[in-house]
């Protein structure tokens, strides 16, 4: 987006504030500054020079979780997103090139380094250091010390071809991303068991990475296009039937983005496409679960997946259209708000007496998991996939099995 571009877009917005309402940050700090209207007056400053960044505009546009709920409300669709990926962009490249964020970036969203720094977590968490290290007084160090208590206890790489356990001649790719790869590695492989189980070959190529949301919503727009046009080269190359996803950011990024040569569809979709025959069996859960509903796929198809699985007592979290403070990198470089945000809906969860808690993004599990470990509650989060995964196999229809490649 031009600088001439941003200004016609942001001049699109009339300030009749109906967006104050559905945004997390003016709800939580009453703000101006810190609501949708205030932030594109910000981005309209800063773009005719009128204001520089020493008058706060880069706090305030930094506090925004890009959680897009102004959109919705947004009578005259004003393309918000758009607008604070084009001006964080024009901060990073012009002003404060953000270098330390930039590398944890890099580090995070290639999966041999990110083994790397596995490895180096759980040397120094035996070695006794992680508790020196846990009294920096840094929050965004000690926040992501916290969030790597989450990582996987020995680096993780999936990448391969995993063959069908029918002869059907049908083979779909697998997006895993980058943290989820790791983080999410039994859905990874809960996946794979379930795909192959139901006759597709799963590809997930070994030059699967990062898909560039956290690039591109950080003001790093030519390492996030970087990462777009390596999915493309590689989609462009496969015979697959589809590229599937499995996290509702990754495949919201790789939409919006046009990344895929291959029809792109999440795990969900996939599956409620198929012909009622070709469904899994799934076993009875006489359980009470709630379905958390991510920004990046207010609309999605999870309920419908879900409500397959026999007895399965399923309710909304409450104020599912407030967002839970993960977005993305923010759990990281905004840890107090996103923490304030994690406790509303920790809140929301302790209300409705639910054992289960789903959703289908990998940020958000994150920081629901976090939450909930902090409090000291026995509630598990689960990605709709593995719920599905495991009353599968409860039904007696498949046999477990470890994941192996071909």
């Amino acid at each position: 987006m031009t600088p001439e571009d941003l200004l016609v877009e942001a001049d699109r917005c009339v300030k009749c504030g109906l967006c104050l309402t559905v945004c997390p940050t003016y709800r939580l700090l009453a703000s101006e500054a810190d609501s949708p209207r205030g932030r594109i007056s910000l981005i309209q400053a800063l773009a005719k020079s009128e204001i520089d960044l020493h008058s706060h505009v880069e706090l305030h546009l930094d506090r925004c979780l890009n959680c897009r709920a102004c959109e919705a409300a947004c009578p005259s669709g004003v393309k918000y997103g758009s607008l604070l990926d084009a001006s964080r962009a024009t901060i990073t490249s012009e002003h404060r090139k953000k270098p330390l964020l930039k590398q944890l970036l890099h580090q995070l969203s290639h999966n041999d380094r990110l083994n790397n720094w596995i490895r180096l977590y759980h040397m120094a968490r035996k070695s006794g250091s992680l508790a020196l290290l846990r009294k920096l007084p840094v929050k965004r160090f000690r926040q992501l010390l916290a969030m790597a208590e989450q990582l996987p206890r020995t680096p993780v790489n999936r990448t391969g071809f995993y063959p069908s356990t029918k002869p059907t001649g049908k083979k779909v790719q697998l997006f895993t991303g980058c943290i989820g790869s790791k983080i999410d590695d039994n859905l990874v492989q809960n996946a794979i068991q379930l795909l192959s189980g139901l006759g597709y070959a799963v590809d997930i190529p070994a030059s699967t990475g990062c898909c560039g949301a956290m690039h591109r919503h950080n003001g790093f727009i030519r390492e996030a296009g970087q990462q777009c046009d390596a999915i493309r080269a590689q989609t462009g190359k496969s015979n697959a039937q589809n590229l599937i996803t499995l996290a509702t950011a990754c495949h919201l990024e790789l939409a919006e983005q046009q990344a895929s040569r291959l029809p792109l569809i999440s795990i969900s979709d996939f599956l409620l496409q198929l012909p009622d025959r070709e469904m899994p069996e799934l076993a009875p859960l006489p359980i009470r679960a709630t379905l958390h509903r991510p920004c990046s796929s207010r609309d999605s198809t999870d309920w419908q997946i879900l409500n397959k699985i026999p007895q399965l007592e399923l309710v909304e979290l409450a104020e599912n259209e407030l967002c839970c403070g993960a977005a993305g990198s923010y759990l990281l470089t905004q840890p107090e708000i996103s923490n304030q945000l994690g406790e509303i809906k920790l809140n929301h969860l302790k209300a409705n007496g639910a054992k289960i808690l789903i959703t289908s993004s990998t940020g958000c599990a994150m920081q629901f998991r976090q939450q909930i470990r902090q409090a000291g509650l026995d509630i598990d989060v689960y990605h709709p996939i593995e719920l599905i995964h495991q009353q599968w196999h409860r039904a007696g229809v498949a046999t477990e099995q470890p994941v192996s490649r071909a």
